[in-house]
């Protein structure tokens, strides 16, 4: 089954994603710190339950934290937040204050799982705007990665690095286009206007995730690397070599 994104209601987008999974274990793939660490932010901690919370960590100035309104064990959860800046590692200009939703649902169809998430309550105004399209495309990308990892890799090591890079003065757009040639033989799975995603044959069908977006000061780009079966060795270097990428690409501006 493929993925399908598509608007909902007015400021609201779904993703929806069918998994060779049992919805127990899809369940816990949303749950459970330890597997949300294998797809999505690389350190997670979970306080279970109504009332607890969820924090995704992705390095200094990336922790995004929700509080959990609905635990229904294999059926739904609810999480949410209220926020008046884009969510990045630098300082970004305020908006309207929000009350953004994440609904995730789970359905039982013919031994696998069918997984649903609406994400809503996006302000209006272009840097919610900008948001609106961001998270619609980067779920498509974190749900690729979950169904890779559950589908393929699950006996396998991962590693789940990020790297991060200021654009400064570029539009989103530009910087995506200007990172685009640097992916190299990569198997596009989605090239969006603000995303690129895919997997690279010769890291064991490891994934390799563009992703940029507007701050104030022009644009941040994100490199994430998810790899399967790899020495600590070898993913170090593969950080260190999309670190060097990106600094090439976007210079820091002279003071």
């Amino acid at each position: 089954m493929e993925q399908a994104v598509m608007p909902v209601e007015k400021r609201a987008h779904e993703t929806v994603i069918e998994i060779d999974a049992s919805i127990q274990d899809v369940w816990r793939a949303i749950t459970d710190p330890e597997w949300i660490s294998k797809w999505f932010a690389p350190v997670m901690k979970v306080e279970p339950g109504a009332g607890g919370y969820m924090i995704a960590d992705w390095g200094p100035g990336m922790e995004w934290k929700t509080m959990i309104e609905a635990w229904e064990p294999e059926r739904r959860l609810t999480t949410a937040e209220t926020r008046d800046r884009v969510f990045a590692p630098v300082d970004a200009d305020k908006m309207q204050p929000c009350r953004l939703v994440q609904d995730w649902t789970l359905e039982s169809k013919d031994g696998r799982t069918v997984l649903r998430l609406v994400h809503s309550g996006f302000g209006s105004g272009d840097g919610w705007d900008h948001e609106f399209e961001g998270t619609r495309e980067g779920w498509r990308g974190c749900f690729f990665r979950l169904k890779t990892w559950m589908e393929g890799h699950r006996n396998d090591s991962v590693h789940n690095r990020i790297v991060t890079r200021l654009c400064p003065g570029l539009e989103p757009e530009a910087a995506l286009a200007r990172i685009e040639p640097e992916a190299g033989p990569l198997r596009v799975h989605m090239r969006d206007r603000l995303h690129l995603c895919g997997t690279v044959p010769e890291w064991n069908g490891g994934i390799l995730n563009i992703s940029v977006q507007r701050v104030a000061s022009g644009a941040m780009a994100y490199a994430e690397t998810v790899l399967y079966g790899m020495t600590d060795e070898r993913a170090s270097r593969i950080e260190r070599l999309w670190s060097d990428k990106l600094s090439k690409l976007f210079p820091e501006r002279a003071a």
